[in-house]
């Protein structure tokens, strides 16, 4: 028998199969939630039933059936679609469900104007590493949130990697760090890919490489917890190669361009959750 946890006879519905919704409900299973006790709806009934052959949850033939029951609601949509889905599930919500919001730019407030009714509301916002359950999510917490239902929200996004409480105004930081994060990783591996390549190595060789290290990277820093500075100094001897590589990176200005990407994609977030597109 299962030893019980946070999760334990939980109903949770699940409105949005994306890559978001589909890596959480996976994430859930995973986690020992029992199946059927995961109500998904998504307009897309191939999305459906991929989720239900894959993961034996119960299909919603409708946003407001997969709701009826639920104790929580994640809200799993893209921002321009919320409105409505909030509309359609008002009136059928049951009194105390928490609602989780993964929309991306849409403010706690914003959520809550959509409820006929008081409602706890949890914001989160995740990063695409969750699809390989290695993601960081950051949450805040409504007015109406308890620490019963922080603990709630904490297991359900365990489910598809660690979980970090943040005031809501700092989820626009976190949101140019942590949410758009992953592509700058992406960026430098593309570039160190193309580099190899032009000076004559394999595309496969060059891109396998570039992968594992990155891989291997982020393994140390999680291990070590050490600072970036003193790992570098791991790294690189006086008068080598990796010194002279950092050389360049700071004469070309690297760290400037770095903290000028953070400032432009933190306004850009500031700008989409005050409503302009």
């Amino acid at each position: 028998m299962s030893a019980k946890t946070v999760l334990s006879g939980v109903r949770i519905a699940v409105l949005g199969a994306g890559n978001m919704g589909q890596a959480l409900v996976r994430g859930l299973v995973d986690k020992s939630v029992y199946p059927q006790y995961i109500s998904v709806y998504d307009p897309d009934p191939k999305k459906i039933a991929l989720l239900k052959k894959d993961a034996n949850i119960r299909a919603a033939k409708t946003s407001r059936q997969a709701v009826s029951l639920a104790d929580v609601v994640i809200l799993a949509v893209k921002p321009q679609t919320l409105p409505e889905v909030c509309a359609e599930v008002s009136s059928g919500l049951p009194a105390g469900a928490l609602v989780v919001s993964i929309a991306a730019g849409v403010t706690i407030s914003g959520i809550e104007k959509h409820f006929k009714k008081p409602l706890p509301v949890i914001r989160v916002m995740p990063n695409m590493p969750a699809q390989v359950g290695q993601g960081i999510s950051a949450y805040s917490v409504g007015r109406h949130a308890t620490a019963k239902h922080r603990k709630i929200a904490e297991a359900v996004l365990a489910a598809f990697g660690e979980v970090v409480p943040v005031p809501e105004k700092m989820l626009d930081l976190v949101t140019a760090i942590s949410g758009s994060g992953p592509a700058y990783f992406f960026l430098l591996a593309e570039k160190l890919i193309e580099s190899a390549y032009e000076m004559g190595m394999k595309a496969d060789t060059a891109k396998k490489l570039a992968y594992h290290t990155a891989l291997g990277s982020g393994r140390v820093m999680m291990q070590t917890w050490e600072d970036p500075e003193d790992l570098i100094a791991k790294v690189a001897s006086k008068g080598g190669t990796t010194e002279a590589a950092l050389k360049t990176f700071k004469r070309l200005g690297f760290g400037k361009v770095v903290q000028e990407a953070v400032k432009a994609a933190h306004r850009r977030s500031r700008e989409l959750s005050e409503g302009r597109s």
